[in-house]
Parts: structure tokens; C-alpha cells; sequence
């Protein structure tokens, strides 16, 4: 029981979370997530806009062309040493290229969750309290 309602008290913080991510892509932004399972979840939960999928290190070249139609990069890599390595690679190659980083929302998802989220891929559980709350 208390899970469940830690779960749901969680589930209406990311609903706001999500409004401004999605507000975010509304005002020019791009999305990078590592892969197909970070997109399904932030799908999932209820982000609308552009996803880039990142996948592995031959797209960093397709990202920074493809960052260059949109005002910013919101990048939301996990936040383990994998995600944390990754993150500091992009930036360098995004930023040597003049392409303007946002990590406000990666950081933000550790006290939007609690810190329950390390991986992007997990806020999918929070999909059954989401779908009311999105609408």
C-alpha cells in the first residue's frame, strides 16, 4: 500500500516534469535519450516532442547536425557512470559546435522521483498514475 501511494506522489511530480519537457519541445527543443527503451518510456509517460535516439557513438555526428535545426539539447542519458560519461562526451562535442545543452531536466528527475529513477527506462512504472494526470 505505501508503495503505491509513494508511487502516485511521485507520478504527480513527473506529470509536471513532463508538461515542461513537453513545453520545452514547444519552445525548440530536442530530446536525447541513449535508446529505443528511453524513448518508449518517455513515450509512455506522456512527452510528445522530437526524441533523439543516441544509441551508439557513430550518431554523435548525426546529433550535432541534426541539433542544429532546434534552439537546444535537452540531454536525459541515465544517471549512472555510463550516463555521466556519455553526458560529458556530448557536451563537449555539442558545445565545441556551438549547439546549446540543457541538463536542467536530467538533474531534475532525481528529486522529481525521489531518487527512485537512475535510468530513463524506469519512469515507465509510473505509467498506470500518469495516464489521468496527462490528459
Amino acid at each position: 500500500m505505501f508503495r503505491k501511494n509513494f508511487d502516485k506522489v511521485i507520478a504527480e511530480s513527473l506529470a509536471i516534469y513532463v508538461k515542461k519537457l513537453n513545453d520545452e519541445y514547444s519552445n525548440g527543443a530536442l530530446v536525447v535519450v541513449e535508446g529505443l527503451r528511453d524513448y518508449r518510456s518517455l513515450r509512455s509517460i506522456g512527452f510528445l516532442g522530437n526524441i533523439f535516439m543516441f544509441c551508439n557513438k557513430n550518431n554523435l555526428l548525426r546529433l550535432v547536425e541534426d541539433s542544429k535545426k532546434y534552439r537546444k539539447v535537452i540531454l536525459l542519458f541515465d544517471l549512472d557512470r555510463e550516463g555521466k560519461s556519455l553526458t560529458n562526451r556530448t557536451i563537449t562535442m555539442l558545445e565545441a559546435m556551438r549547439i546549446p545543452v540543457d541538463l536542467f531536466f536530467r538533474r531534475e528527475l532525481i528529486s522529481t522521483t525521489r531518487g527512485k529513477v537512475r535510468h530513463i527506462e524506469e519512469l515507465s512504472r509510473f505509467k498506470e498514475y500518469l495516464e489521468p494526470l496527462v490528459d
